[in-house]
């Protein structure tokens, strides 16, 4: 498995002044396109899922299909849940195979942006998951835009706990209408006062002197999707203008004209042929299972189906349970009969699920005072 820890994956960028690409994947093409150029370059790369595009694909479908290319890559890949709004969004990325998440309640008060921060921060780390957060205000095109201060920055970061900060700096989401105006002098005060990894949110229409001046201050993500899928729509239109020749044809070329321009960005940001060290220096992310053997004398089938769809249903909310698994032996002789295999996010995820109250009230109802022969283990799973 190419899955590493992505604290680690940004603290080595940031120690070693290059930025790491996260990109937002929408669909099987530009999937396919971006671990193309990763894989390519030797470079580490983030995948991300946003949840304001949701809108536009099954998030169960893609999540699994991004980790399965993770699981194959030859680089080093961190899955990223970007943009949710609040504690809601930030479980269910987790619970879909994300190692890192992103909390967006730059919108709000400051007040408001760090109570709800704090909820998510106190939450991740439980599951041993980083979170990124953003400050000040990065607009979407012809909104205005609110710059990041060192002040609200420094006691940000003291109040919540949070581990990447995307900072306002000039830059703003999708297309710019004019010449960006980048304010450098605050990009590195701010990161002479924290000392994290930094985040940079809007870099389509930057230069490479640009992005180049502002990695060797401080940022160590650079989150790029307009650059991308602009390249592939203007293709497409230009596809679609041909003679008609079906629906695949559109497509043709698509993928390696996002490759193409990913490919470009990795080597701006310097991240190009870092996959070994990365490899190297980081831990890699290892998914656990928390198995649950037992016997419930006296219940029939019936009433099992009945236990096993209430667990399911009560666990799978619990942050960091990714599935949940029931079997039966097919011996009658095998004890324990029952087999619980619950699929968390890793193993810190453990002492969490045992202390979460949706846990213990289900055991206690269900396990604790009828279940005989009951054993419990944790595995990691192998790469």
């Amino acid at each position: 498995m190419a899955l590493v820890k992505m604290q680690d994956m940004l603290h080595h960028a940031y120690n070693n002044k290059y930025a790491v690409g996260s990109f937002d994947i929408v669909n099987l093409d530009q999937l396919q396109s971006i671990m193309n150029a990763a894989e390519a370059c030797r470079a580490p790369v983030i995948l991300g899922l946003s949840e304001p595009h949701t809108d536009y694909f099954d998030l169960a479908l893609l999540a699994n299909a991004v980790e399965a290319a993770s699981r194959r890559s030859e680089v080093p890949v961190a899955i990223h849940y970007d943009h949710g709004s609040g504690i809601e969004g930030a479980v269910r990325g987790i619970n879909y195979g994300c190692n890192g998440v992103m909390v967006d309640a730059s919108h709000r008060s400051l007040e408001e942006n760090i109570t709800i921060t704090k909820e998510v921060v106190a939450m991740a780390h439980t599951c041993g998951i980083p979170v990124e957060a953003e400050l000040g205000y990065v607009p979407d095109s012809g909104d205005e835009l609110v710059f990041t201060t060192v002040d609200e920055a420094r006691g940000f970061v003291r109040l919540t706990g949070v581990d990447f900060l995307a900072v306002s700096i000039g830059t703003v989401h999708g297309r710019f209408s004019g010449k960006p105006q980048l304010d450098y002098p605050r990009l590195r005060h701010i990161n002479e006062a924290l000392q994290i990894p930094l985040v940079l949110h809007g870099s389509s229409g930057l230069n490479e002197d640009q992005l180049r001046r502002l990695i060797a201050n401080g940022i160590a993500k650079v989150n790029a999707f307009t650059s991308i899928t602009d390249r592939a729509a203007k293709l497409l239109r230009k596809n679609a203008r041909a003679k008609d020749e079906g629906y695949l044809k559109l497509f043709t070329d698509v993928r390696a004209e996002m490759e193409e321009e990913a490919t470009r960005l990795m080597r701006i940001w310097g991240c190009a042929g870092r996959a070994a060290e990365v490899f190297e220096q980081c831990d890699p992310w290892q998914p656990a299972i928390y198995e649950i053997r037992f016997n419930l004398p006296g219940t029939d089938a019936e009433e099992m189906a009945l236990i096993t769809r209430r667990g399911q249903q009560a666990l799978i909310q619990i942050p960091g349970v990714r599935a949940i698994k029931a079997g039966e032996s097919i011996n009658s002789n095998t004890a324990p009969r029952y087999c619980w295999q619950i699929q968390l996010a890793c193993a810190e995820v453990v002492e969490p699920l045992k202390q979460h109250p949706a846990f213990i009230n289900f055991t206690r109802r269900y396990l604790n005072d009828d279940a005989t022969d009951r054993t419990m283990a944790v595995y990691k799973e192998q790469a």
